[in-house]
């Protein structure tokens, strides 16, 4: 069997979504958890989705949001749901007024290197969301991709000479010709066939829609909580909730006790707290 045939037997899920969107925040426990449970028995894939190309041509019913400041609201009730963090001082400090300009930097990351644009954009989320960092700057962008280990000079240029530009175009085609409405929204295809989920989903929404489209897949207990924190780290306690399977109470008082024994420290963010191995995580 060549590596082609090998990679295409491989189950993906496939996610659409946006660096700014709070219930593809959300999603982060359930996507580590996957990957920490199957690892490389599938392959996680982003397509960019493009939530907001212009605030001032924007109007979201569901929510009654029509300006960035009416947002604010909008991500502490999520947080409430889904457990991730967020400060919602970006709103007053400096909102972004598009989210197109993070997911053209996604793409550029993701020319260069799959693995590192994923890092990329957990890092672009958890920057805007819990950091009050507007990523749309090409400064923070930088930074953040410096941070994660992508080539600056690759990455920089694929955004200026449009190539990330037009990528990202053919992310939103891909979108729309999809019919996706909501984000973020699954499509999980491997040699069962293919499913949809759309919308926020369970861990065990889409392990179910795993398993029907590939029989085989096998999950695995997760690795000593250490090793995970020093994998994915900083991580929010709702991700060790997440993957060790336990009550945020319960995860809290477990990252506590490491802090106690000097292999991790602590970080309050907004309405939450993240947990950083003490070599310095993927900060």
């Amino acid at each position: 069997m060549s590596p082609t045939d090998t990679e295409s037997d491989r189950p993906t899920i496939t996610q659409f979504t946006d660096p700014m969107c709070t219930w593809c925040w959300g999603s982060e426990p359930i996507i580590r958890r996957l990957r920490t449970v199957f690892g490389d028995q599938i392959q996680v894939r982003y397509v960019m989705g493009g939530l907001i190309e212009d605030f001032e041509d924007f109007y979201d019913p569901a929510n009654d949001i029509s300006e960035p400041s009416e947002v604010a609201p909008h991500w502490v009730e999520a947080s409430e749901q889904h457990g991730m963090p967020v400060d919602t001082e970006i709103f007053e400090s400096d909102p972004a007024q598009s989210t197109y300009p993070a997911s053209v930097a996604f793409v550029a990351a993701r020319q260069q290197d799959t693995g590192l644009a994923h890092r990329y954009l957990r890092r672009l989320r958890e920057a805007y969301t819990t950091q009050a960092r507007n990523v749309n700057h090409r400064e923070e962008q930088v930074q953040l991709a410096a941070s994660v280990g992508l080539d600056v000079d690759a990455f920089t240029a694929a955004l200026d000479d449009g190539t990330a530009r037009n990528a990202f175009e053919d992310d939103l085609a891909r979108t729309r010709t999809a019919g996706v409405r909501s984000f973020p929204t699954y499509h999980v295809s491997g040699p069962g066939g293919e499913r949809r989920a759309p919308g926020f989903k369970s861990f065990d929404d889409l392990v179910s829609a795993l398993m029907t489209v590939s029989t085989s897949l096998e999950p695995t207990s997760p690795p000593p909580m250490q090793d995970f924190i020093d994998e994915y780290g900083p991580v929010a306690t709702r991700e060790v909730a997440e993957v060790y399977e336990l009550d945020d109470g319960n995860a809290r008082q477990v990252l506590q006790s490491l802090v106690d024994d000097g292999l991790l420290r602590r970080e309050p963010r907004g309405n939450g707290t993240f947990w950083h191995a003490n070599d310095g995580g993927d900060d």
